[in-house]
């Protein structure tokens, strides 16, 4: 079981790989361009479906880094239907459909990208550990207030973490 973990987070891309550009439209209409938004500094991109239980948990707790680094970007990238994404984050500015998943193999697939247009880190499925790494890294490089994302008490179950509300 380890194992197949091991090898599942391995099917991103490694840190210190190029992250591919690309330009996107949010469902909301709103235009965005990859190396656009790395000027002005990192950015966390998500891949996910609103069915996979492991790609709620994180959109939810990702929900949070809004107070531990505003200045982040995060942006989700749903491989569901546009009523099933629109069904689960309630507003279209930030989802986006179907785009390449950066040769992850399993969503949920996560990537902090610096503002070099590197992957700093990635992972495929749900981990603790990761989004709190992720949460402190992204606080450190902007600025923000550092502290763990999910913490050792937080038992905040599927659904109150799968409720509507804005991703990005």
């Amino acid at each position: 079981m380890v194992q197949a973990v091991q090898q599942a987070a391995q099917q991103v891309l490694p840190a210190g790989a190029v992250a591919p550009d690309f330009t996107a439209q949010s469902l909301g209409g709103q235009q965005l361009s990859l190396s656009a938004t790395l000027k002005s500094g990192p950015a966390l991109i998500v891949f996910a479906h609103p069915k996979i239980n492991a790609s709620r948990l994180v959109v939810g707790y990702l929900r949070r880094m809004a107070e531990i680094a505003p200045a982040l970007p995060i942006w989700i990238f749903s491989e569901g239907r546009e009523a099933e994404t629109l069904e689960y984050v309630g507003s279209g500015d930030g989802a986006y459909l179907k785009m390449p998943v950066y040769g992850a193999r399993f969503l949920p697939a996560t990537y902090l990208i610096g503002a070099d247009g590197l992957v700093i880190r990635a992972y495929s499925g749900f981990s603790r550990d990761f989004l709190n790494w992720v949460a402190n890294e992204a606080a450190g490089l902007t600025g923000g207030k550092a502290k763990e994302l999910i913490s050792d008490g937080d038992n905040k179950g599927f659904y109150e973490l799968s409720e509507r509300g804005p991703c990005a």
